[in-house]
């Protein structure tokens, strides 16, 4: 404790989600720990995706029980996809996104009803 130079604070990850034309859209992801980290190397990213290990939604979230239909945990060299088309049947929608780190980010998202 002695040396504030490396006392480092964990911090929760914050996104901005938006649900545009029946898709849900992942504007933004920022997981603070790891972007901490890699300031610490100085090191740059040119795209939230290639932060993510994985993006789960439920699209009918009972508010106990997470269960995802939809699963996106792309290969070694690839980006997860970050839009999502909505299924007309959605109800409330939970969304989990998990960073390089394994650490996660859990929120429901509020979507206008749209008619296809």
């Amino acid at each position: 404790m002695r040396d504030k130079q490396d006392i480092q604070f964990k911090r929760d990850s914050e996104a901005r989600i938006v649900a545009q034309g029946g898709h849900l859209v992942i504007e933004a992801f920022y997981p603070m720990n790891l972007l901490g980290k890699l300031s610490l190397q100085q090191e740059n990213v040119e795209d939230w995706r290639e932060l993510v290990e994985s993006v789960m939604i439920d699209w009918n979230y009972d508010g106990a029980v997470f269960q995802p239909l939809q699963v996106d945990i792309p290969g070694k060299n690839d980006l997860v996809t970050g839009t999502y088309p909505i299924p007309a049947d959605a109800g409330t929608i939970r969304i989990k996104i998990t960073d390089l780190l394994s650490e996660s980010l859990e929120m429901e998202v509020e979507v206008e009803p749209f008619y296809i």
